[in-house]
Formats: C-alpha cells, structure tokens, sequence
C-alpha cells in the first residue's frame, strides 16, 4: 500500500479507537476513495484494528484488483448489509463505528437487524476531518487541477465578448477544460453577465452579452480524480467608475483574507477580514454567502470559511478564498482563487490574471 494510504487508514483507526469502536464501517463513496484509491461507483471499507477490508460487487472485481492495495477484497455474494454483517462476526466486532451523515434510516435498520448483538456507534465527519488536510499526493493532483481548468480558461478566452450567448461560453469553457485533461467539470459552469451577475450561482442561460456588462465565470477542473474551483468577473469593455469601485472593493477585500490566512487562524477570522472591509465600504448587505470552502475529492469539503466556522487553518489545507458583491438588477464581481495553507503563511494555487476587462 503506497505511504500516504497507510497514514489516511491509521488515522481513521486512530479515530475509531476515540471512539471505543473495534470497527468502523465506512460508506460514503469519496470516503472509501480517499482510503482506497478506488474509482468506481459501488464500494464500502470495513477496518478493524488488524484488518481492512474493502467490498464491492462483481463489475469492479478487475478494477479493484488494480487500484485497491493493502485491503483484503471481497466480492459481493449478497446484499452488502448481509457482507458487511458477515465480515463483522467473523472479525468478532462488538462496537461498530458507522458514517451516520450518509447512511439512511432504512439502510440502519436493515443493518442493524443483520448485527444482532452488535452495538452501533454513530459517527460524523470522521473521514472528512483527515481529508481536510492533504498530502503530497492530494496537492500535487488538485494543483494539475487548476492547471487545466486555467488552461481552459484562457483557450475560452474568444468566448468571452459581446454577442455571445452565456451557454455558448460555458459549453466551449467545458470542452476546453476536458481537452486540457480533465474527465469532468466538478459543477455546471456559471456564465451570468448584467443583471444576472447578481446571481451568486446563475447558471448559464439563453442571454446573449453585451458590451459594458458585468460577468461571473465559475468553472473548475478535475484531475485523477481531485477538483478545483475559480471564479473571474470582469465587464465587456470599459468600465465605467460603478463598476471599477465595486471590483476594486472585492480584489482588496481578497487581498485582505489571504494575508489572514496561517496555520492557528481561525477560518472565521479570514472571513471577517474580507467581510468587514466590504461592510466598511456600504456594501456588506450584498456579500452573503460563506467566503471559502475546502476542496478536494469533493469540489465542497471542509474547512468551511465563513463567519460561522468553527474550523482553524492548518498546515496542508486547501481552500477557496472567494468574495463577491451582488446588486439586485445591476450586476455583481465575485473573484475566486485556492490558497494552500503552508507552515508559515499560505500559497496562492491560481494564477490567472484578475484584470477586470475580459
């Protein structure tokens, strides 16, 4: 098993242990891919303190063969309930451990049903924790993420100019993304220019830009299996001194959350640095929305920066850092970038210019 796994799956048993679990059930597909490497669409891990095994049904018995190491797997011969329960006896778990955000009341009660005798302990967020702060591995992939989605940004480039329907913009911002090398774009693109730039996420629509409108462009790439996520604005022409002071007041709040952020800060605090120099400004009624979120496996993952945050910056963490102002029936400029927090301050992971005129 390559290093970085065996370090995720002890960290995962040395949760499991907080909890006084001899097992730990895990369902959440991301979770097992996290653990594992695997990349299909049906899989389940089950870890003790000796052992782990990884479950999956008869499509992917070539599949996991190849990416998953370290695990002992097992095909399924039933339904999974009746595997894991099983796997359970015979590992002589008394105490299991289960993701209680992801698994639903019918699937627990049929669970719970095959593990007569079994305790089943409630657990929340475990595998999400350690994937809030990533390895080498995780950063290498999620910066050849921003890698291609900015590659296709700028071969989109010639989209981007009056005349231009904003489905038109973000089909060919897609396709430009996947031939840079991503498999998929994380989330639907947001293309919305003049009055539906007040849209923090407005989807693309039939409207057909103009000159001297407002746009937000929200895309993101992929990369062996990570995202990334990045927002430019800017205005079709020449701005005129509305617009130029409101992109001014969202670069600089930007600007503002990024010096903030350390390893010991609390996201909170990097929220507040930007929201408090919009507020100052007279426009802190239209910056609603959180300032960032992690990204990972998951273009929405912890840790959540917003004023409501309970999470502090740490070392390897990834995260998005994405003030936005929005004007009912005039516009809006929200300027997006990935920052990865370092052992002394943190590194900017975009590099697309933020110039204001597309």
């Amino acid at each position: 098993m390559a290093d970085y796994r065996m370090k995720r799956l002890a960290g995962l048993r040395d949760a499991m242990s907080a909890l006084g679990a001899g097992g730990f059930l895990v369902t959440n597909l991301h979770n097992v891919s996290y653990l594992t490497g695997f990349t299909g669409s049906s899989g389940f891990v089950l870890v003790t303190a000796g052992k782990a095994v990884f479950i999956t049904d008869f499509r992917y018995k070539s599949q996991s063969a190849e990416e998953v190491s370290g695990f002992d797997i097992v095909i399924q011969k039933s339904r999974w309930t009746e595997d894991v329960s099983g796997l359970a006896r015979d590992m002589g778990i008394k105490r299991m451990a289960f993701e209680s955000r992801d698994m639903s009341f019918e699937l627990h009660r049929a669970l719970s049903e095959k593990l007569a005798g079994v305790e089943l302990v409630p657990s929340k967020g475990t595998v999400e924790k350690l994937r809030m702060v990533k390895d080498e591995d995780e950063v290498r992939r999620i910066t050849e993420a921003v890698k291609r989605a900015e590659r296709g940004f700028i071969e989109n480039a010639s989209r981007v100019t009056p005349g231009m329907v904003e489905k038109e913009t973000a089909l060919g911002l897609e396709v430009n993304i996947r031939s840079a090398g991503s498999l998929k774009v994380p989330f639907d693109i947001i293309v919305a220019s003049g009055h539906r730039a007040a849209l923090p996420h407005g989807i693309a629509s039939d409207r057909v830009m103009s000159e001297g409108d407002t746009v937000i462009i929200d895309f993101g790439g992929e990369a062996y299996g990570y995202q990334s996520d990045i927002t430019r604005s800017g205005v079709l022409g020449r701005p005129d001194a509305k617009q130029a002071e409101i992109y001014d007041i969202v670069l600089e709040a930007q600007r503002r959350a990024i010096e903030t952020v350390r390893p010991g800060v609390a996201c909170k605090d990097v929220d507040l640095a930007a929201r408090d120099f919009i507020a100052s400004k007279g426009y802190g009624d239209y910056f609603g929305h959180g300032l960032g979120h992690g990204v990972g496996l998951e273009v929405h993952e912890g840790p959540s920066v917003s004023y409501m945050s309970d999470d502090v910056a740490g070392p390897g963490m990834i995260f998005t850092v994405e003030p936005g102002i929005y004007l009912p029936d005039w516009g809006g400029f929200r300027i997006e970038d990935m920052v990865l927090v370092t052992d002394d301050g943190c590194t900017l992971l975009t590099s697309l210019s933020r110039d204001m005129v597309f």
